[in-house]
C-alpha cells in the first residue's frame, strides 16, 4: 500500500495546523484538518483512519483536498440543496404569525386553546391544498364545493 504523501504543504506546517485546529468549532471539519496534520507528521493512512475514526479512503481524499487546494479546499463543503419545501415562503410566513397570533378557538377550528400537528395539517392541506404528514408531504388537488 503506497504512502500518503503531503505534495503540497501551501506554506502550512504541523505547528500551524494544530493552531488553526484549535480554532475550527465544526467537529467535522476539525478532524479534516486533524487527518491532514497527522498525515504531514508522518503517520500512516490507516493509523490518521483510526485516529480520526474515519475510513482510509476518507484521508486520502482529504490528503488530496489539501494539496491541490491547500486548507481553503480541504474545509470547502458543497452541500446539496435539500428537498423542495412544500409551501412557499409566503405560506410559511402566514402559517407562523397564524400560530404567534391567534388560537384553533378564535378561527372555530377546534375547541384546543394552542396549536398541534394534527390542527396545522388540517389547516394546511385545507387552505393550501398541500397534505403533509411525517411520512408523506405531497400536493393534492384543491376541491370547492
Amino acid at each position: 500500500m503506497k504512502r500518503l504523501c503531503i505534495t503540497n504543504d501551501h506554506g502550512w506546517t504541523p505547528r500551524t495546523l494544530r493552531k488553526q485546529e484549535r480554532k475550527i468549532k465544526n467537529t467535522l471539519l476539525r478532524q479534516r484538518v486533524m487527518a491532514v496534520r497527522l498525515v504531514m507528521e508522518g503517520y500512516l493512512g490507516k493509523e490518521v483512519s483510526s485516529m480520526v475514526n474515519v475510513c482510509r479512503q476518507t484521508v486520502s481524499h482529504y490528503v488530496s483536498l489539501f494539496n491541490e487546494g491547500g486548507l481553503e479546499l480541504l474545509l470547502h463543503r458543497d452541500f446539496a440543496p435539500g428537498r423542495e419545501p412544500f409551501l412557499t415562503e409566503e405560506q410559511q410566513e402566514e402559517i407562523k404569525q397564524l400560530v404567534l397570533t391567534t388560537t384553533p378557538v378564535e378561527l372555530g377550528w377546534d375547541v384546543a386553546s394552542a396549536w398541534n400537528t394534527k390542527l396545522l395539517q388540517s389547516y394546511v392541506e385545507k387552505h393550501f391544498g398541500v397534505c403533509i404528514s411525517r411520512l408523506v408531504g405531497k400536493k393534492t388537488s384543491r376541491h370547492f364545493i
